[in-house]
């Protein structure tokens, strides 16, 4: 019977760890401040001052560079994306400096709001046939 327990648990928790989330995910936060987004971080994380950092209107070229970028505050100046959905891209590192991950946050200004948006993926298909491909299970196998 003990045997049994220990399989169901092991079962339960095996999934969990494929899925687990990375160290920095949910440390960032963003406020609408005017035109401008603040972007701050939780304690024991801080912005990575040397990596690329910037506003992508959807629908455009190029980036919008932040305002301000520090160790633990980045400006974006929101104001040219008007009512367009936008994504603020930087990195987030811990201050053990055991991980430095990227973050990509899709945002939209709605009736004076700062609202995260879920944007929809583009399937990825068969240049010849149209058909769907399905996802790689590791994206770093992808060459």
């Amino acid at each position: 019977m003990r045997t049994i327990t220990s399989l169901f648990v092991l079962a339960a928790l095996i999934p969990s760890l494929s899925f687990a989330a990375r160290l920095s995910d949910g440390k960032d936060h963003h406020k609408l401040s005017g035109k401008k987004i603040m972007t701050t971080l939780d304690k024991g994380f801080h912005f990575n001052t040397e990596a690329p950092a910037g506003l992508y209107i959807d629908g455009e070229m190029g980036a919008i560079e932040p305002s301000k970028k520090t160790e633990k505050l980045i400006v974006f100046d929101a104001s040219k994306a008007k009512d367009k959905t936008f994504t603020v891209s930087f990195y987030v590192c811990d201050d053990a400096e055991t991980v430095c991950e990227s973050h990509e946050v899709a945002l939209q200004i709605v009736k004076k709001k700062l609202v995260q948006v879920n944007k929809e993926q583009v399937p990825m298909v068969k240049p010849e046939t149209g058909a769907p491909v399905p996802p790689p299970a590791n994206p770093k196998s992808v060459q």
